[in-house]
């Protein structure tokens, strides 16, 4: 009986050794994609922190296919920053990994920013989903 005592502990030791490695792979990989290297975003040319956005822009919760989002309603956001004729522009949004997307307003103003830097929109594909938001231009049509 030792004998097979023996061979059940050398089975499970490697298996929390696997494990442990796993964890802490999967940990280290999800803490360097969450990862925000600016601390302000950039509207129209200003820069702004996730705080003062908040502070400006009222909490709006959509629905996607990905389930209930929370954050700054994008619409209104542009209307309470004095973005000169936002309904009659396009708006180029800018991830930290330099991935971005352009949408029309009729797409930004079902929007939502939220405070972990990422759009939502609903209805809409995910590639236009940005997350780590850097800056949102502005672009006069």
């Amino acid at each position: 009986m030792p004998a097979t005592m023996i061979l059940g502990k050398e089975k499970i030791i490697p298996i929390i050794a696997i494990s442990l490695l796993l964890v802490g792979t999967s940990s280290a990989i999800y803490v360097n994609e969450t990862k925000i290297d600016k601390e302000t975003i950039a509207i129209n040319g200003i820069e702004y922190t996730v705080d003062q956005i908040f502070a400006i822009g009222t909490i709006k919760t959509i629905t996607t296919d990905d389930g209930e989002k929370t954050g700054i309603a994008l619409d209104e956001l542009m209307y309470k920053l004095n973005i000169n004729c936002p309904d009659c522009s396009s708006y180029t949004i800018k991830g930290s990994d330099n991935y971005q997307q352009t949408v029309d307003w009729d797409i930004l103003k079902t929007g939502i920013l939220t405070d972990y830097r990422k759009v939502f929109f609903p209805d809409t594909a995910h590639y236009l989903w940005v997350k780590n938001i850097v800056e949102i231009e502005v672009n006069n049509k």
